[in-house]
This record gives structure tokens, sequence and C-alpha cells, in this order.
């Protein structure tokens, strides 16, 4: 009775990074913006030990762009990206994605550390494929009665000229998406089109098997205790 999906709330490491290099995107940076790939030290505060992120290879590669920080899933860059930022715009851009509710000021957050469900996941990844317009999963889309009539519908997007029995040279009918821009479109475009490159030059290479786009982002946590893809064709 236990759904993995909706109730799991589980580590989604470096899959929560496009969150962040949108956040990057839409205030300043570019995909060819050049960040620094080298050791960085954090003082979490008094008492505690200090912390030093690493890539997942144990190396460090140097001046780097936007593009290859998020194809080969580097950790010390996205730390710089969100230190840059400033946490409390990661965390804006969480909540508007609906993956977190509240993710906190602690830098290691950025990489995934934090917790959350694999449906809030895909509905924040569904903002990409759908030019930056928030996506809200949902179980029913629509109920007919024995007549074949429409007694409930979860889409409540008006359409104009839907309601024609027949074509008299008319346009063709406008559906008015009234869905909340979480993204502006080119930030959306952007993402996806690195995404792209995560599975052709990236981590995420194993999906290039499907012989159809895809974008998408891999993510593990520590001990592979969850490895993630999540993306869309």
């Amino acid at each position: 009775e236990f759904n993995r999906a909706t109730q799991a709330y589980r580590q989604p490491g470096s899959s929560f990074k496009p969150f962040v290099y949108s956040a990057a995107l839409d205030n300043g940076y570019t995909p060819s913006s050049v960040v620094m790939d080298a050791p960085i030290e954090i003082d979490p505060g008094p008492g505690q030990e200090i912390w030093r992120p690493s890539n997942y290879s144990n190396e460090f590669y140097g001046p780097s762009t936007l593009r290859t920080g998020i194809e080969q899933s580097r950790n010390v860059m996205t730390v710089r990206l969100a230190q840059d930022l400033g946490m409390d715009v990661v965390d804006e851009y969480a909540r508007r994605f609906g993956v977190y509710d509240n993710l906190g000021p602690y830098l290691p957050l950025s990489l995934g550390s934090g917790e959350t469900t694999v449906m809030r996941m895909v509905a924040g990844y569904s903002v990409f494929a759908n030019g930056g317009r928030a996506v809200v999963p949902t179980l029913i889309d629509r109920i007919q009665n024995r007549f074949g009539d429409t007694i409930f519908r979860y889409d409540d997007r008006g359409c104009e000229g839907c309601e024609a029995t027949s074509w008299q040279g008319q346009d063709e009918p406008v559906i008015i998406d009234n869905r909340e821009q979480v993204l502006d479109p080119m930030t959306a475009y952007q993402i996806t089109s690195m995404m792209e490159g995560v599975v052709q030059r990236g981590t995420g290479t194993y999906a290039k098997r499907l012989k159809r786009p895809v974008a998408g982002k891999t993510g593990t946590s520590s001990d592979y205790k969850d490895a993630w893809f999540i993306g869309f064709t």
C-alpha cells in the first residue's frame, strides 16, 4: 500500500541540478558561461568541519562551460553556481517547480541532498518539456457517463470555437493556456538543449539506444542508495 512515486521521500542527487542551472540562466549566465571546476572549501560555521565538495571522479577539470558542467554532472561547478546565486534564489526556483516546499540555505542542498518524491521531480521536469508552463500531475483526466457525456474534465483550459458542429470556413479553435508561466520559455529551451547533451555526450548516454531525441539528467546519492534518470522524449 506504500506508493513509492508519491510517498517515498528520497534524495534526487544530481537530477536536481537542472533547477539550479535554470536559476543561473535566468540570472545572467548562458550555456557557454565559464565556471571554475577547481577545489573549493566551504566553512559551515562554528564547530562544523570544513566542507570540500568533489566531483564523482574525484578529479577537477578547470574552467568549463555550463553546458559541459551539466553534461558531465560536475558537483563543484554547481556548488559555485549556487554560492554565486545565493541559496535563497535556488530555494525560490525549487518552490516554483514544486520540487521542495522549503529547501533551506545550505549549499549541499544544491547537489540534491534534500528529500523529495518521484512525482514531484517528474512534475518539475515537465515544466521544461512544456515551454516553462506549470504541469500538475493528474491520475484522472476525464470521466464520462454511459451516454458519452463528459461529467468531469481535469483540464479546465478554455477553448474558443471548440463547440462548432461543422466547419464553415472559420479559423481553427484556439485553446487558451492559463497555466502558470514558471520559467522563461527561452530558459526552458536552453535547459532542454543542455539535457539533450547529457544523453548525447554526458552521463546519460545509455538512453541513446532509444534512437530518438531524449533530454534528461542522471542523479546518484552516496553509495548508490538512489540512482536516478529523469527525462523526456
